[in-house]
């Protein structure tokens, strides 16, 4: 079978279901299948890689028995313990699995019922034959959106395990002592949040030496395509890889071109010829004399059109190239400007914590931030789920907590810690913990984990609710998107920004993986009302606070700066937004 990560995780989440479905395995068992299969999912290291270099104990998550399966999986191909353990179950089962809303439980109800493929589910909602059969019409519904998420994802990979595919093979190119210089392409290169395959240029002199070292990259297992110039090749994982090469005295053109995007070069092109420029991947040609001008750099291009050079992130024909020009191009946030940031989740044990708690400890946590020369870091766990525990209870738990951030502040000098926790906005717009307990904290960040799919009036509400509260400091993953499996709710974002700026809120810039959200288009947007942002990792592991580089770039693609980003601000602007004490 296909081992990328994205199939492991799939298998493993069979596994758990196959357990649940005959019983076999208690929640323990399965709740270890699914985190593994999340961690596996999440991480930007292909596994079979890690198993050649004999390190898969170093993924979170993964215990001794997964990963002696995962040996007899890159071994023999298949795992007998899997094969047996999912014996006897319809395939269709696994398929409805991936549905968004679908678990086991109703998945067997589907099959039971007699729905033989996706299409013929799609077919008996949508006549009304299934709720015939005695299944619940609201159900129903939900699934058919489910459904409609199934169909449309697109198969593309995440920005941060593209990048990191990218940036190993990008070292790999470099080490040819032909290549000049080397770079990502597309959209890789303008940091869009999802990428299809990888795409690169190399500057060199001798093309046909680079594109042999090229083919003869480790975990090359097809040569798809190859010119003078270019070659195309398949890895073990799946990925397809494009090499493109330019010689030194038009590179700038080339890497430019192919940076995109592709609306950013119509647009340009139409202005080059405006002033008798021709531009191409091959270079800029006089259109009256036929001359050709050396582009060596990208920088050497566009001075050529007597404008400032665009950040790659925000060449997409939205007024960069107009504000280029003008000599008015934003002074773009970079990830140097990071300080601190307040979305992390340590392992602390709150009594039945409303979503899974991280897998570090709180001091895990610090010692990472001080890695990271940090000024400042905030643990903000998740504390126990509303109705779980009495509000007695709830403002109890949070204070011995508080206790606990508290004694850690006294231990260390090196960074700041700050005390926070992330809530729920609840369904009626109120929030999980009451006023109370949240008064303790050094901040608090709150953001909608269920009902994501509502209706626009609604979610508006209940982000407007929280906005309001005195408590409140942050909106964590204001949209609730999740890249490739949910859709951006939908809200009046208008009136959404308005009451951020009234109230002083912030609205995160979350840099998990499969979130990137606030998305770039709605940061840019609310950067007209004066918004502010804070940019967290929302980490769940420690390693995941690296990944703070990709929320970065979201806020660079939507065009915001230093002074947007209150975690790129001096302690002493920052605590004074928070209002906390020295």
């Amino acid at each position: 079978m296909e081992t990328s990560n994205s199939k492991i995780a799939k298998l493993l989440r069979n596994v758990a279901a196959s357990y649940s479905i005959k019983k076999t395995g208690n929640i323990f068992q399965v709740r270890a299948y699914d985190n593994a299969a999340d961690s596996i999912e999440h991480s930007t290291v292909e596994m079979k890689d890690l198993w050649e270099e004999g390190r898969l104990n170093e993924v979170p998550g993964l215990g001794e028995t997964i990963r002696g399966y995962l040996d007899e999986l890159f071994t023999k191909g298949k795992v007998s313990h899997f094969e047996e353990v999912q014996k006897d179950i319809p395939k269709i089962i696994f398929d409805l699995l991936d549905i968004p809303g679908i678990g086991p439980k109703t998945a067997c109800k589907l099959s039971d019922l007699g729905i033989n493929s996706l299409d013929d589910l799609k077919k008996q909602i949508k006549s009304g034959e299934l709720v015939k059969k005695d299944f619940s019409a609201k159900i129903a519904q939900s699934i058919m959106a489910g459904l409609r998420q199934t169909t449309s994802k697109t198969g593309r990979m995440l920005l941060p395990y593209a990048f990191a595919q990218a940036e190993k093979i990008l070292e790999y190119i470099k080490r040819s002592p032909s290549v000049k210089d080397a770079h990502f392409l597309g959209s890789l290169r303008r940091m869009v949040a999802t990428i299809g395959d990888l795409d690169f240029s190399a500057c060199s002199k001798f093309p046909k030496d680079v594109i042999e070292h090229f083919i003869k990259m480790p975990g090359v297992v097809r040569v798809v395509d190859k010119g003078e110039s270019m070659a195309t090749v398949m890895l073990q994982s799946g990925l397809h890889l494009d090499l493109l090469i330019g010689s030194p005295e038009s590179y700038g053109a080339l890497l430019q071109h192919f940076t995109g995007s592709k609306n950013h070069n119509i647009h340009l092109r139409t202005y080059a010829l405006s002033k008798n420029l021709s531009l191409s991947e091959d270079g800029v040609k006089h259109t009256k004399t036929g001359k050709v001008v050396p582009t060596k750099t990208e920088e050497e291009f566009y001075k050529l059109l007597k404008m400032d050079i665009p950040a790659p992130e925000i060449r997409e024909d939205g007024g960069e190239i107009e504000a280029g020009l003008a000599h008015k191009l934003p002074n773009l946030v970079e990830t140097k400007d990071i300080k601190g940031e307040l979305h992390t989740h340590s392992n602390y044990p709150f009594l039945h914590p409303s979503h899974g708690p991280g897998v570090n400890s709180m001091n895990d946590i610090v010692k990472k931030a001080i890695s990271l020369r940090y000024s400042f870091i905030g643990i903000s766990d998740h504390p126990p789920g509303h109705g779980a525990v009495s509000r007695e209870k709830m403002i109890e738990e949070v204070k011995k907590r508080t206790k606990v951030v508290q004694s850690l502040k006294k231990s260390t000098k090196d960074v700041r810690i700050l005390n926070g926790l992330e809530i729920d906005i609840l369904p009626d717009g109120t929030l999980s913990v009451p006023d109370e307990a949240l008064s303790t904290l050094d901040y608090v960040i709150a953001g909608i984990h269920s009902g994501h799919r509502g209706e626009k009036d609604i979610i508006t509400k209940r982000l407007i609710s929280a906005l309001n509260n005195p408590h409140v400091d942050i909106i964590s993953h204001p949209t609730n998107r999740l890249l490739n499996e949910r859709e951006s709710s939908d809200a009046d974002w208008d009136e959404v920004f308005k009451v951020a700026v009234k109230n002083n809120k912030l609205l995160e810039i979350n840099a998990f993986p499969n979130r990137l959200d606030l998305r770039d288009d709605l940061v840019r947007e609310a950067l007209k009302y004066g918004v502010k942002f804070i940019i967290d990792t929302d980490a769940h592991q420690v390693s995941q606070m690296d990944n703070m580089r990709f929320g970065v770039s979201v806020a660079r693609r939507g065009w915001a700066e230093k002074k947007d980003i209150v975690n790129s601000w001096d302690w002493k602007k920052f605590s004074e937004w928070f209002t906390i004490k020295p």
